[in-house]
């Protein structure tokens, strides 16, 4: 019978497909909100900050200074990275930035084992990059269509280090903190972050209501993705969390033929099928991570002695998706 701890993996695991499906649907989404970048990102994160608060105060929880103090890393590179990339597709294609950012995955394998403790053998490292390749035939097999802008591609680029400095940020946070409390503390942070910076560059931050319709769509929808994989980092591998990043590019594929009727190939079709199968692979091939029954643990933060873990004993269990015994 599978351990509570499995259980929870599986859960977090479900949480971030769900998120990584929905961040696509968003980047379709944000390349036709009549918004400047700024503007877009500035109404996106404090319309998200509303409802975490919301959230925060139905369930009886808080958020103090030392939760703003903890997740101020990750917001701060929550707020450049919406900034960035909802720039990045006002000036470049929805294909480069996609593709530009979809490398975040190997960033993130690049560190986690100096980060987090987390080995990656060979096992997992040859299908991931199966699952890359499937990914650049999702994003490049319609051809080379739209703009390809030098300074939105830069954008992207920035993105992407932001996008990965805020995943590892956020694996760092949820040791301490819940899921609402982060949530809220992080979005928070994000949008005073680009407050200034849409302010400085004199930006219009007034919109027609089929705008703020659908910014409030994106923070709803897709900004809901980022609750859901905060609550997955308390429970899944950052290696695994950020493999399934692969899978936006096939639900942004999907999202544009549905809401803008572009076509899909047949090299995107093939690249589909890599993806998923490779992390397939990837997810059942246990031998090649570390002992999943021993908890991911950050060592730079033990060598503070900032943990709140015990005899080595793992993480205390999310109460906000309570499983059955």
């Amino acid at each position: 019978m599978p351990t509570a701890s499995a259980r929870q993996e599986r859960v977090g695991m479900a949480a971030v497909f769900v998120a990584v499906t929905v961040w696509g649907f968003g980047n379709a989404l944000a390349k036709y909100i009549p918004l400047t970048g700024p503007t877009l990102a500035f109404h996106r994160l404090w319309l998200g900050t509303a409802m975490a608060f919301v959230l925060v105060g139905v369930t009886g929880r808080r958020v103090d200074l030392g939760a703003i103090r903890l997740a101020l890393p990750g917001g701060v590179a929550l707020g450049f990275n919406s900034m960035l990339f909802f720039s990045a597709v006002k000036f470049t294609s929805v294909t480069d930035a996609t593709l530009i950012t979809t490398l975040q995955p190997l960033l993130v394998l690049a560190t986690v084992n100096r980060t987090f403790g987390e080995r990656v053998g060979p096992r997992v490292v040859l299908p991931a990059m199966g699952a890359f390749g499937g990914a650049a035939l999702v994003v490049l097999g319609p051809g080379a269509h739209g703009r390809h802008g030098g300074l939105g591609d830069l954008l992207a680029v920035g993105a992407l280090l932001a996008w990965t400095a805020y995943f590892i940020a956020s694996k760092r946070a949820r040791v301490h903190l819940g899921t609402l409390e982060y949530q809220a503390s992080v979005q928070l942070v994000a949008a005073l972050t680009v407050t200034p910076l849409a302010l400085g560059l004199h930006q219009d931050l007034t919109g027609t209501p089929r705008s703020w319709l659908l910014v409030l769509l994106l923070a709803t929808v897709p900004g809901g993705g980022h609750f859901l994989v905060n609550y997955a980092h308390r429970h899944v591998r950052l290696s695994i969390a950020s493999l399934f990043n692969l899978v936006t590019p096939i639900a942004a594929m999907v999202s544009a033929a549905l809401m803008v009727h572009e076509p899909v190939t047949g090299p995107q079709v093939l690249g589909t099928v890599i993806v998923l199968a490779a992390l397939a692979v990837v997810l059942s091939e246990r031998s090649g991570w570390s002992d999943p029954r021993k908890p991911a643990v950050i060592p730079a933060l033990i060598d503070k002695g900032d943990v709140p873990l015990v005899g080595g004993a793992e993480p205390a269990v999310d109460p906000l998706i309570p499983l059955d015994p």
